[in-house]
């Protein structure tokens, strides 16, 4: 069950990050109430090229920010009128800025993944020495300036780049990492709203998440997020913040879902992966949902006996939901204690379970519903 993206960046060039999908099973024979969405212009994603920005700026709402956009974007779901904490502008001159660290700017950091084309980095951020500025610039040269405050993302891309291109870096590893810079601690995990509650399924890159959330979805559940669960800590809850209203699926996860890989379109020409719409779907998730449990998915080939479930400890649950906070490379001594109390605040409220997949197509149905029995 092989699915989702990495962290930072996707992994394949002029890629972009995370998506969606839908429909194995029959939906439960009962009656469902839906909240609301406001709905989003429809936008054909994969050939859009980059157009001239809007004379208004529309405002987005996404892991809990409000975004103002003169582009249009794809994913996240429209806000209703009003301040916004985070603003986006295509920088429309088209200048590149420069591959390596410009006089005024220290490097801070490369992806360990590659380019597949030249095996450079496929993500490099620095950091500016006057204003400690960001610019994240991604291998086939898309790239991000970020204030400090992570309140102000210009954008450039090349002549030929796509909305796609740009909008799938934009909402997913770049407000990731715009949450990080305002000290709100993600999960690199999808959740799945049942029963009042959200329920976590968290794991690494090719985990299962995205597959997970969009079995769920077939079966009639609202998905709450994809790929970033950011996290809200109230007095005595923790809470996860609605994400983006698609799914990013693999070709072969599509296959064995829907019958061909081209039963759902792509989301660029430029990236394999195919967009299940939640919003189409009508089973999309708004606002903030208490946690009611936790996944820790495992994809490990042939294992005997999958799909399973099995208990964590306390121990080894902080450990694992440490090492799968989002962006966890970066700003490390600012947000380890934040991450150590809002991790300890999760595993001490909700059960933490190991969720073993047997990561083979064969088996999807099968690990639905299970998890589905569980979770009744």
């Amino acid at each position: 069950m092989a699915d989702d993206q990495t962290a930072n960046a996707p992994a394949n060039t002029g890629g972009a990050a995370a998506a969606n999908t839908r429909k194995p099973f029959e939906p439960p024979p009962r009656r469902r109430t839906r909240r609301r969405v406001r709905q989003r212009p429809r936008i054909q994603r994969a050939n859009v090229p980059l157009i001239r920005p809007w004379a208004v700026r529309v405002v987005y709402c996404v892991y809990g920010l409000r975004i103002a956009s003169d582009l249009p974007l794809p994913g996240p779901a429209l806000a209703d009128r009003g301040a916004a904490d985070v603003t986006f502008a295509m920088d429309p001159s088209r200048r590149s800025w420069p591959d390596g660290p410009r006089r005024s700017e220290t490097f801070w950091y490369h992806s360990e993944w590659t380019d597949d084309a030249t095996g450079a980095p496929g993500l490099s951020i620095y950091r500016s020495l006057a204003d400690g500025a960001f610019r994240i610039r991604y291998s086939d040269g898309v790239e991000f300036l970020i204030d400090a405050d992570g309140r102000r993302i210009i954008g450039r891309a090349r002549s030929d780049a796509s909305l796609a291109d740009v909008a799938c870096y934009l909402t997913g590893p770049v407000l990731g990492f715009v949450l990080r810079q305002r000290g709100i601690v993600a999960l690199h995990a999808s959740a799945v709203e049942m029963g009042g509650h959200a329920f976590l399924f968290v794991g690494d890159a090719r985990s299962g998440k995205s597959t997970t959330a969009a079995i769920l979805a077939r079966m009639g559940h609202r998905v709450i997020t994809e790929d970033i669960a950011a996290l809200e800590v109230d007095e005595d809850t923790v809470s996860v913040r609605a994400g983006c209203t698609e799914i990013a699926l693999r070709p072969d996860t599509v296959a064995v879902m829907y019958g061909s890989p081209e039963a759902l379109p792509r989301f660029s020409d430029t990236w394999d992966k195919r967009r299940l719409d939640l919003t189409e779907a009508g089973t999309l998730a708004a606002g903030s949902t208490t946690i009611g449990g936790v996944y820790m998915l495992t994809n490990r080939a042939g294992t005997r006996d999958a799909p399973y479930l099995e208990p964590m400890s306390s121990g080894e649950a902080m450990a694992e939901l440490l090492a799968n906070v989002y962006g966890n490379r970066l700003f490390h001594e600012e947000l380890r204690l934040r991450e150590l109390d809002v991790v300890h605040r999760v595993v001490g409220t909700v059960p933490v379970k190991v969720a073993v997949t047997g990561a083979e197509p064969r088996l999807i149905e099968r690990f639905g519903a299970m998890l589905l029995a569980d979770l009744s």
